[in-house]
Formats: C-alpha cells, structure tokens, sequence
C-alpha cells in the first residue's frame, strides 16, 4: 500500500506522525518551501496577519505526543505556533516544492496524481497512490460579498491582510465578525483614524480565560451534561461576566450557545469599551467613499476589509469534494 500527503501544515503533520505510528509507508509533499501551512505567514495562500494567535488552547492544540512547552503562552502567537510546527517536523521527510496539480480516480482502484517538482516547466510526472490525503486546507479561494454600487476607496479580502501598518490613519470598515474579522478590527481599534464593525448577525462571546484557566478546558475537564443544560448554564455565566454587550452596540444572538462557532475574544469588548471602534450593520451598498448599511445609515471609509470566509475549495481536486 503506498499513501499520499499533501500539505505540511498541522493537519499533514499530524497525519504523518499516525501513519508513522502505524508502521506505514507514506511521500509527503509541500508546494512552499517550509512547513507550516497557513501559519507561515511568507506562505503564497496564507490568510496569515501579524498579529494572529491561536484561539484554542496549547494543552488542546497540539500535536500527537508533543505538548507545547510551560514556559509558551496559554495561546501563543503565530511565531511560536510556526516554530513549534517546524521543530515537531524536523525529522519529517518532507519533499519540498512539489505541487499537486491534478488527481483522477485510476480505473483499478486508487489515484492518479499528477506532481510537479519545483521549478519545472515540462508536463507534470503522475504516479498512482492507494490513498491521498488532501491536508492542503481550504483557505485558498476568498469569498468576497457582491455589494452593488462602486466603492472609491481601496477594497479587499482580508486575505491579502499582513499587519496594522496597513491600517493606519485611514478610516476602515471591517465586514465580517468571524475570528478572523475580530482580530483585525482590533488592530483597527489601534491604528485607524477610525475603526468600524460591520456585523450581519449576532454572535456568542467567550472570554479565553474563566477562572484563570483557558475556556476550552472546561468543555473538556467540567461536568459532561445534556446540551441543553449546558447552553443554559454557559450563556447565564457569559451573561455574569460581560453584561448586556447589546449596550456596546452588539446584536443580541439568535441562536443558542455553540449552536455556530462562538468568538473567543476579549480584546474587541475591551475597545467597544473605551469607544476606539464602533458596530454598524450589514453592509447594502457602495456608493463613493460611502457604504449604505441595511438600516439606511451610511459611513465614509478610506479602506474596506472584508473578513468574510473562504471558498471550501481544493483546486487540483475538486470534482472529488
């Protein structure tokens, strides 16, 4: 039997490290030229920025027999997060610059994979594995939202986001309230001469720490109850700790507790506090410097960030998804 890996993010990593367990035979490839798939952020389709961290604990997001070490924060940061990924790898028989350019059901049983190695122009070698494992993500392809009318200012997905020198001394709409859209409106918070929300519904916050000890502990340590007992008892805690966000301009939920991801961060309620960002609406319409929100209020922005997901996609294997 001969196996396939593509991608040597986390997810390639960690399934590298079974197979090896399991005394199986694998070739793994990478088409960049370093592990660490979406957390390197020189990576050519990361959606990596500066200033990301993880936002599930290290004692719950490590890999197969390698803790992070006590001495790492309860969170850590991209850097740490890459160089823990690159030690973990070090051993790894990673062949780098390969790309996956196209795979085929073979008519006996298996794939045709279709690989080309780095810097080759000629047509690409195929060889026929057993099975593949497609761990190259699916943060690829941006899902960028059609809003009608023409907007003068700069427009884009918040993949092509790097850091808060991007922001700074613009007016700056984020779209989006995703994890990802938080994190930057935050560094919006702290750099832009103005820094506004867009949200199109409202969601659960979690503060990473309660009692000391990171959030998602406690789903894994606290007592196992029918989920309904669990939605109530986590949203009148949540209700205890924040207070009614609605007064910060936040939409109340419309859904119970983990019924969709929750956003795990403190640091927006912190500038929602303190007036450095405000929340608007969904976003309508363009029109000039202007965006026209649901409720008929309009803004004027330098820059538009839109925080809003991505394709699920894999390009050289999409008829088999």
């Amino acid at each position: 039997m001969n196996v396939l890996i593509i991608g040597a993010g986390p997810s390639g990593l960690a399934t590298a490290a079974e197979l090896k367990k399991a005394g199986l035979d694998y070739d793994h490839v990478e088409r960049h030229d370093g592990v660490g798939g979406l957390w390197d952020i020189d990576n050519p389709t990361t959606p990596m920025y500066e200033s990301a961290h993880f936002i599930s604990s290290k004692r719950l997001s490590c890999l197969p027999g390698r803790p992070f070490r006590d001495d790492v924060a309860d969170y850590p940061p991209r850097t740490e997060i890459l160089r823990y990924l690159r030690e973990f790898a070090a051993d790894e028989g990673i062949d780098f610059g390969v790309e996956v350019v196209g795979m085929e059901p073979a008519g006996e049983g298996g794939y045709l994979v279709a690989i080309r190695g780095a810097g080759e122009d000629s047509e690409p070698r195929t060889k026929r594995y057993d099975h593949v494992i497609c761990a190259s993500g699916t943060l690829s392809v941006p899902n960028v939202p059609d809003i009608p009318g023409q907007f003068d200012g700069e427009f884009r997905h918040s993949a092509t986001y790097r850091g808060i020198d991007e922001l700074r001394g613009k007016r700056v709409l984020v779209i989006g309230a995703g994890n990802s859209g938080c994190d930057i409106a935050c560094d919006a918070a702290q750099a832009a001469e103005s820094a506004e929300l867009s949200m199109r519904r409202g969601y659960w916050f979690i503060p990473k720490h309660i009692f000391g000890r990171p959030s998602d502990e406690w789903t894994v340590t606290g007592p196992q109850l029918p989920a309904r007992i669990m939605q109530a008892g986590a949203q009148a805690i949540l209700r205890l700790y924040f207070g009614d966000l609605r007064k910060l301009g936040l939409p109340k939920p419309d859904h119970r507790i983990f019924e969709t991801h929750p956003l795990l961060n403190d640091q927006l309620i912190h500038h929602l506090r303190h007036g450095d960002i405000s929340v608007r609406g969904d976003a309508s319409l363009f029109d000039g410097h202007d965006v026209v929100f649901a409720d008929g209020s309009r803004g004027s922005y330098d820059l538009v960030l839109a925080c809003t997901g991505f394709h699920h996609a894999v390009p050289y294997a999409g008829e088999l998804f």
